[in-house]
Order: structure tokens, then sequence, then C-alpha cells
């Protein structure tokens, strides 16, 4: 299965500020997020993520699967789309792959991408490198121990400021 990571940062390589609000975003780093989750059909993400983004943001509203990572068992969604779970990232993929998806795409936060890193699963990352710095914030990964290296696929100049940088991870 194809697994992409789409995500955000700051040119000193943060994935949130230190509010925790994505005001910081440009409106093509949404283009792109939208873009990719409309493609995949399969969206993950921390509840953390999930918080900001619904109901109105979810990128998924009508088809599709939306996996949200908590340990929130009481946790329940208005949107059909939506699957709330404590599984590992190992179970999540063989419960999408028995649901017929064959790529999906990680969107936030750090503990999740950082669980999908640690497990071998990413195949692609995708960085919006946004033109803010923060003095403090959110890093890409939490207690993941690795050297990886990483294939420049495509750059892509998104606006004046804003660039989108694909990797493929090397096994």
């Amino acid at each position: 299965m194809r697994i992409s990571v789409y995500v955000a940062t700051s040119a000193n390589g943060l994935i949130s500020n230190a509010r925790n609000v994505p005001d910081w975003l440009s409106p093509d780093y949404g283009q792109g997020f939208y873009s990719i989750c409309q493609r995949t059909k399969a969206v993950i993400m921390g509840k953390t993520t999930y918080n900001i983004l619904a109901p109105n943001y979810l990128p998924l509203n009508n088809e599709g699967t939306t996996v949200v990572l908590t340990t929130d068992r009481h946790a329940k969604s208005d949107n059909p789309t939506v699957i709330f779970t404590q599984e590992d990232a190992s179970a999540i993929v063989q419960m999408l792959e028995m649901k017929g998806h064959s790529e999906l795409v990680i969107i936030g936060g750090a503990m999740v991408i950082s669980q999908f890193i640690r497990a071998g699963l990413v195949t692609d990352l995708y960085f919006v490198l946004e033109p803010v710095l923060f003095g403090g914030g959110l890093p890409l990964l939490k207690d993941v121990e690795i050297e990886a290296k990483l294939e420049l696929l495509e750059l892509n100049k998104l606006n004046e400021n804003t660039i989108q940088l694909h990797y493929k991870m090397r096994r």
C-alpha cells in the first residue's frame, strides 16, 4: 500500500506553532491537502487534528474512510466516513486494505506520523514549506530513532513564497 504523509512545515521544520493554531497556512496548502485526500479516499489523523478540522473542514464528507487515532473510547462523529480507533499502524493499514483502499494519506499530527514512520510503513512524504519561523511548536517526529534517506521526486512552487517537496522514503 502507498502511504503518504502530507504536512505543512515552518522554515525551521515545525508542523505547528506553539499556539497550535493553523493561521499560518497558505490557501495553496489547503488546496493540496484537499486534493490528496480526495485522490486517496483514505485519510488518517490524530484526535487533535480532527478537533481542528471537524465538523466543517474534514476532507472526506460523503465517501472514503477517515481514521482518527484516539484513546477516547467515547469519541463519535455524525460523519459516516469517520472511524475512531486505538489500533496500531499495521492494524489500521490492514483494515483499510480490507475496505479496498490501495493508498492513504496521513495528515497529522506528530504522534500519528511518528507511529507510521516507526512501523516502517510510510512510502512518500509531502512537505509544504511555509515562509514562517516558530520559536516553539511541534516537531514532525516524536520518540522516533531513525536516520532515513529520502529521494526527491518533485519540487513545486505553490506561490511566491511556498514550495511543496515530494520525497520517497528509501528503504
